[in-house]
């Protein structure tokens, strides 16, 4: 056995062990367990995590954490309800009045923060503000793609296992979630990073159209059908605004790593779709850095290094346009980028765009970046999964 082969079993290891042992008896996942701002359930995180936990034959776990997101939503149901009242009426919203991205492990909503203004509020207020709605210590928290993400990770089990009772089980959570996506799509909202938040991201707009796309395969409703051309077409007309390439945001001429969910996973464009083609040539020549994928040009977190779940979606895309060697060169370059024990940061620090704020984030908020992210590890072991499947064709 190589070198090479060793270390991969043991990253494998390392991934099963930390997806399968930090899930909650109830079913959420954290985000990572030794991480404390980070010991919360994202809806988007762990649908991946359960992807995951599905492909490596894990079905069971896979359930529980779908289980769970059903009964957190139904227990906030209320919040959709009151959103779809102010709505009618015209009234002023606060962020309050929408589902968050996050929940503690118990499927409850944070508790609001006391602490003041965090420092990137001040140092990067276009990136952090979320104009009429935010408050002046919210962490970001109004992100539709999560709930793109939900929909499709809950078809994606139901089809995969032909659990076809489980869409009955939760029909009422997916039908609150299509309402809210409904009522929320075309509003300005945080990005899946978090940032942005009064702009219209594409991500998170081919997030929602993949999720509804991958729920209506069992509704079939045309209403539905005809949302989903109509956030499509939006996305379509930003690319044309764009020379024919998908922008980070309506309006913007960068791009965005996360632009790689329009085709993997969610299929809202097909891989040799002009415009896919064309962002990925983009994204090869401008976010492709030391072998890694950055989230986008002028990233500040952390300095803005190389996304270890971005660089498997770009694997991932290489796999399904034939590319096996290019899949080859990013699967190795992941492998290389594990810390201590084998855990996979969030991002490898070593090529920053901007290394001066990489100290800001360590020693104004939140300590060292998070290791083990559960994120990546669940990303590594699809992109791997896949790998071994084509190169064995």
């Amino acid at each position: 056995m190589t070198d090479k082969t060793q270390r991969r079993k043991a990253i494998v290891k390392k991934s099963i062990d930390v997806i399968l042992n930090n899930q909650e008896d109830n079913g959420s996942y954290p985000a990572s367990p030794t991480f404390p701002q980070f010991h919360y359930c994202w809806l988007r995180d762990g649908m991946f995590t359960a992807e995951a936990a599905l492909e490596i034959g894990h079905a069971k776990e896979a359930k529980k954490f779908y289980q769970w997101v059903n009964r957190t939503l139904i227990k906030h149901k209320s919040i959709v309800e009151g959103l779809e009242l102010k709505l009618k009426n015209k009234e002023k919203l606060t962020s309050a009045d929408f589902l968050p991205a996050r929940f503690t492990m118990t499927g409850d909503l944070e508790e609001p923060n006391t602490d003041g203004k965090p420092f990137f509020f001040y140092k990067w207020p276009k990136l952090y503000a979320l104009e009429g709605l935010g408050k002046d210590g919210d962490w970001p928290n109004f992100q539709t793609d999560c709930y793109g993400a939900w929909l499709w990770g809950v078809a994606n089990y139901i089809k995969t296992t032909d659990d076809k009772a489980f869409l009955i089980e939760c029909q009422s959570s997916i039908d609150l979630t299509i309402k809210y996506l409904k009522l929320t799509w075309t509003m300005p909202c945080f990005d899946p990073w978090e940032e942005y938040g009064t702009k219209r991201n594409i991500a998170s707009l081919g997030s929602i159209a993949g999720g509804l796309q991958a729920i209506n395969e069992f509704y079939e409703d045309e209403k539905i059908s005809g949302l989903i051309e109509a956030i499509k077409q939006t996305i379509l007309d930003s690319a044309v605004e764009n020379g024919g390439v998908f922008p980070k945001y309506i309006g913007a001429s960068h791009i965005d790593g996360n632009s790689l969910w329009l085709t993997i996973p969610y299929k809202v464009f097909p891989i040799d779709h002009p415009y896919v083609v064309a962002t990925i040539k983009r994204l090869e020549k401008e976010l492709l850095v030391n072998g890694g994928v950055k989230r986008y040009y002028n990233d500040v977190y952390y300095g803005g290094g190389e996304w270890i779940v971005l660089t498997c979606w770009l694997g991932l895309y290489y796999l399904e346009a034939d590319e096996p060697k290019k899949a080859t060169a990013l699967l190795e370059w992941v492998e290389s980028h594990t810390e201590k024990g084998y855990a996979f940061p969030e991002q490898s620090l070593e090529a920053l765009n901007y290394p001066e704020f990489k100290d800001d984030w360590q020693n104004k908020w939140w300590g060292e970046s998070p290791a083990p992210l559960l994120w990546s590890h669940a990303m590594y072991l699809i992109f791997l999964k896949k790998y071994e499947a084509a190169i064995h064709e």
